[in-house]
């Protein structure tokens, strides 16, 4: 791929990333939640039967950080936790009652918000963006996953 390529790209990216950035605060905003607490929510909404070591993987975070947000999620119960039968020593976590109808919100509030973008997108082409940011973030999941140094690190 060419250097100019590359740029254009990355000019693009960031564009992308300041407008997913202004979309997610509104959005967490309106539900109460930050940003944290709320792909934390989202993610044991997928699957309830998550440790902490689990969901940090997932969500890229260490486990401090994660244990904080994890609390706060707790304290607004929103999140509870549960010991695991085989392993006393390791928490489950799952969402609340009060926390499934907090995802409820979010995930109506975010697919109406798509939706809204989604019409600006050509019909024919739709697919494809969901594709494309799909592959997107597999490749730097990837990436990430090598272990390989930060550009600052160079």
């Amino acid at each position: 791929m060419k250097q100019s390529d590359i740029q254009t790209f990355r000019k693009h990216l960031r564009k992308l990333e300041r407008e997913t950035g202004i979309l997610l605060d509104s959005e967490t905003e309106c539900c109460s939640v930050t940003v944290a607490q709320c792909h934390l929510l989202l993610e044991l909404e997928a699957d309830d039967t998550l440790a902490l070591k689990d969901l940090a993987d997932i969500l890229s975070l260490d486990k401090s950080t994660l244990s904080r947000t994890i609390e706060s999620c707790v304290q607004k119960g929103f999140i509870e936790r549960s010991a695991d039968e085989k392993n006393r020593r390791k928490n489950i976590l799952s969402l609340t009652e009060e926390g499934r109808q907090k995802c409820d919100l979010i995930n109506s509030l975010c697919n109406d918000q798509f939706i809204k973008v989604f019409s600006h997108i050509p019909e024919d082409k739709q697919d494809s963006v969901i594709e494309s940011v799909f592959l997107l973030s597999a490749a730097m999941a990837q990436e990430r996953s090598k272990g390989n140094p930060s550009c600052c690190s160079r």
